[in-house]
């Protein structure tokens, strides 16, 4: 690999695999949206409370957060500064945030929930944020050492990943911390601070873009929500409650945030596939800046705060305002984000689901009247639309090997079969007859799926075909031998024999068909 290349390589192959986690969340939602239409099924792991936490803690914390803190790496790279030790540790960084959306996941599907609107998840999985981005400061620090002189933006950005992961042990702490301080009065030092983040990330990425050197003007209008913010969040931590006027004071500042974007988005030099997602991103932004304000006034907000017009309010800025400045961020090193296609049926999906949501939220609020059922069957539909956006990622290879068929059946049939266990076993194994505790078992179906994963593997690494599809043979027949031995001893049902036949029938598929081809080219 040149390392003139590994920088791209790198952010086309962790662009996609954070894809996967977008996908989920977007699969997680449909499937919260199907339960609100009295369709759901009695599992364990499929329980709707859980959907929703699934959801919303996948949107805020999977691909959109990821592909944000490449930001600063991917200015360093438009600057030409390379760093293969900074490269290392910045891949050892996103693969511990894999570890935590993993923990993450797990922890939702089975209920350990927090209760929360947001931030659902255990307290203590934090903690592998944090470490994390430890990984992240060690990676900057590489990058800065490749400086002849260092630009103030990365003094800056350095300090603040400094101070990242003691703010949120603390922020996120849910005796001391912000979050359950949030659940009165209009949020406002809240949404504040949640608008105040996204301003340097807009000046960063238009640098990022920019043809020429960029130069931000009106600079006060980021100064001044700055100041009250921070002084807020000391006032909270340390004295008390703010007031709902104090509240209601802070949630205007973020007016100021109008004209400052306007002034910057027309003072850029940005090519044209980059400047469309960064105007949808910014366009975004500020509606849900101004509709924001507007369902603030005390009058609207106690009829319209906790219905689906908030929800909608929802989409719009996380799912079309923060997901744009990720997509403004890669189109020139991801070629599907050139695709119009894309475009087409993500912004289709999420308009239609803010219409739907937004008409059904005046419905509850009983400004008029109407059939929401309908509306949530249009919001479920227009979730699939969405969905199927992420379809221009996806290329298919239809030329295999026999080997490969082999793998490709073997991710199909454990991959995400063990998946589709995880998920259903709790409801099928008792129609179908079999005893069914809900612990062991799901240790069972991660393991199934950790061999269609080796599987995975073996298909897409041709260098390492052969060596991967013996390892998921030897895992298959230890596999099937146990379950046989648990069979004969009575210690498991019928269950087990099945799935002991299935491993070493697969095992012995190998054996009789590939196995032989391999034992004679290795002795030529």
């Amino acid at each position: 690999m040149e390392k003139s290349n590994s920088f791209e390589l790198f952010i086309n192959k962790h662009f996609k695999i954070s894809l996967i986690f977008l996908f989920l969340g977007m699969v997680f939602g449909i499937i919260y949206s199907t339960n609100l239409l009295g369709f759901y099924i009695d599992s364990q792991t499929l329980n709707p409370a859980d959907m929703r936490s699934l959801h919303i803690s996948l949107m805020l914390y999977g691909f959109v957060p990821l592909m944000l803190s490449y930001l600063p790496f991917l200015l360093i790279n438009k600057e030409g500064v390379k760093s293969s030790s900074g490269l290392y540790y910045l891949n050892l960084y996103t693969v511990f945030w894999y570890i935590f959306l993993v923990f993450m996941i797990s922890s939702l599907l089975f209920g350990n929930t927090r209760g929360l609107a947001f931030y659902d998840f255990p307290y203590e999985l934090n903690f592998i944020l944090a470490i994390s981005s430890l990984f992240y400061i060690i990676a900057l620090i590489k990058y800065i050492k490749a400086y002849e002189k260092i630009p103030l933006w990365i003094k800056v950005c350095l300090r603040v990943t400094i101070i990242a992961p003691f703010a949120l042990l603390i922020l996120m702490n849910p005796v001391i911390g912000q979050v359950e301080s949030t659940i009165s009065g209009p949020h406002g030092d809240n949404t504040l601070g949640m608008s105040l983040a996204l301003i340097p990330i807009y000046y960063l990425i238009i640098k990022l873009l920019n043809n020429t050197p960029f130069k931000a003007r009106w600079n006060i209008l980021w100064i001044i929500p700055t100041l009250f913010y921070a002084t807020s969040v000391l006032y909270r931590s340390f004295i008390g409650h703010l007031t709902y006027e104090l509240e209601w004071f802070l949630q205007w500042l973020t007016f100021l945030y109008i004209p400052l974007l306007y002034r910057w988005y027309k003072d850029s030099n940005i090519t044209k596939e980059s400047k469309r997602a960064l105007l949808i991103s910014i366009l975004a932004f500020l509606f849900v800046d101004i509709e924001g304000n507007i369902l603030f006034i005390p009058e609207f907000r106690w009829i319209f705060h906790r219905n689906d017009l908030i929800i909608a309010h929802a989409h719009v800025a996380m799912g079309i305002g923060v997901f744009f400045m990720v997509i403004a961020m890669f189109t020139q090193y991801i070629k599907e984000l050139k695709k119009t296609i894309f475009y087409s049926f993500y912004l289709s999906g999420l308009l239609g689901i803010f219409t739907v949501l937004s008409i059904s939220g005046f419905i509850q609020a009983e400004v008029f009247k109407g059939d929401i059922y309908y509306l949530w069957m249009f919001r479920t539909f227009f979730g699939v639309v969405t969905l199927l956006s992420l379809y221009s990622f996806i290329s298919f290879k239809l030329n295999f090997t026999a080997l490969q068929k082999y793998n490709l059946f073997g991710v199909l049939a454990d991959g995400l079969g063990g998946i589709f266990l995880i998920l259903f076993a709790s409801f099928l194994y008792p129609l179908l007859g079999f005893g069914f505790k809900g612990s062991y078992e799901y240790i069972v179906f991660a393991f199934v799926s950790i061999t269609g994963v080796i599987h995975f593997f073996a298909l897409t690494n041709k260098e390492y075909e052969k060596i991967l599809t013996k390892l998921t043979v030897i895992t298959r027949v230890f596999i099937s031998s146990i379950f046989f031995a648990l069979y004969y001893n009575h210690t498991l049902g019928f269950e087990a024999l099945l799935i002991s036949l299935f491993d070493i029938i697969f095992a012995s598929a190998y054996l009789i068909f590939f196995y032989k081809k391999d034992i004679l080219c290795s002795q030529k």
